[in-house]
């Protein structure tokens, strides 16, 4: 069996940014917009994407660059991807190897230097709202101090709102990190994870939380857990889908690993968890979605030995284009999976575009943790 390997630019997903938060004396408000309460959360199942950011690093690039490459090539000609370097010569090279791969449409690439190193993980840093059909990238109240690439990405709200006249930046009043929120056109869910990263976590703070989510995001809310222990460890769209009008994706290790252990023995190269309290996390999202009225289809996951390495398949980018529904679904090469995978989706009403990530996600994260959504029409 092999492990599966890690890397010094790991997603990290709220160990950094969010737990460990020290306000600083001097944030960047001045650079953040005050809070108007009239901005929404976008869905992520419904609206055709716009405009969306990615990291680049060229030294990630052996990684990231089929998951890149599959991406760019599969959206419509419409849809612009920012994307933000370091140096501008790493978006040079970049530009170079998808023309080398007969994927690149350079039109739709504009790049945003940003003078300083960044992390591969584009989605951690913001969420996605609307106000009065105009982008607002949403940020936590205040910066946690943190070093290298991982701290750097805190910047990047500003810089995007810096360049783009079109998008402004607001400061949400709880903590949070991209990878938190997720929505569909009449709710949010909300993983105990999230509630955590604004302790101390009383019951009346619970509740005053829950409800400034509603008020700040402008959708009823879903909650999912009493406590951390309660949900997977990891961001909440890892493990869940919202498809809309009521139907929510949810991974379920228990049918992937059965699919997983189907397969001849020379295939199974992957170590799984098999720990029932783990397993058991899963379930009761399902539990709790279910109990709140929700339709709940199971996509299957593996869950790996290696913590947080998810073979995750709701880590996807969703939209609406022309009425008709389409997902961009991570695939591992696994081709039994994969397959189940895409006929959930397709059973569901989704046309499936596939985008590998065999290679980047070993690295805590797949295609969703590496694309920020800027805007939606």
């Amino acid at each position: 069996m092999i492990a599966v390997r890690r890397h010094l630019c790991s997603a990290g997903l709220g160990l950094v940014g969010g737990l460990v938060l020290v306000v600083l004396a001097a944030d960047s408000s001045a650079l953040v917009s005050p809070f108007v309460p009239d901005a929404e959360i976008v869905s992520d199942a419904h609206g055709a994407l716009k405009e969306l950011a990615v990291h680049y690093r060229r030294d990630f690039h052996d990684e990231s660059f089929e998951t890149l490459a599959d991406l760019i090539s599969a959206l419509p000609g419409d849809v612009t991807v920012r994307v933000l370097v370091a140096e501008r010569s790493q978006f040079d090279f970049l530009v170079q190897e998808l023309a080398r791969a007969g994927v690149c449409d350079e039109a739709r690439l504009r790049p945003l230097v940003t003078g300083m190193e960044i992390s591969p993980w584009a989605k951690d840093r913001f969420g996605t709202l609307e106000r009065r059909g105009r982008p607002v990238v949403a940020v936590p109240p205040h910066r946690a101090i943190v070093g290298g690439a991982r701290g750097n990405d805190e910047k990047v709200p500003d810089l995007l709102c810096a360049e783009l006249d079109h998008v402004t930046c607001q400061s949400l009043p709880f903590y949070f990190e991209g990878g938190d929120l997720i929505a569909d056109d009449d709710h949010v869910f909300v993983a105990a994870t999230l509630l955590e990263r604004n302790k101390p976590l009383t019951e009346a703070r619970r509740g005053d939380l829950l409800e400034q989510l509603h008020d700040e995001l402008g959708r009823d809310v879903v909650s999912i857990g009493r406590d951390g222990s309660d949900v997977p460890d990891h961001h909440i769209g890892m493990y869940l889908t919202p498809l809309g009008d009521g139907v929510v994706a949810v991974a379920s290790p228990r049918l992937g690993h059965r699919l997983y252990r189907a397969l001849p023995a020379s295939e199974q190269i992957l170590d799984l968890d098999e720990d029932p309290a783990e397993l058991a996390r899963f379930d009761r999202v399902a539990m709790d979605l279910r109990s709140q009225g929700l339709e709940v289809v199971e996509v299957p996951l593996l869950l790996t030995s290696t913590p947080r390495v998810y073979v995750s398949y709701n880590n996807a980018l969703l939209e609406r284009r022309d009425g008709v529904g389409r997902v961009y679904m991570p695939v591992y090469g696994i081709a039994a999976l994969d397959d189940a995978a895409a006929g959930v989706y397709r059973e569901n009403g989704w046309l499936v575009e596939r985008v590998r990530v065999g290679e980047v996600y070993g690295h805590a994260g797949s295609l969703r943790c590496l694309v920020g959504v800027v805007s939606r029409v």
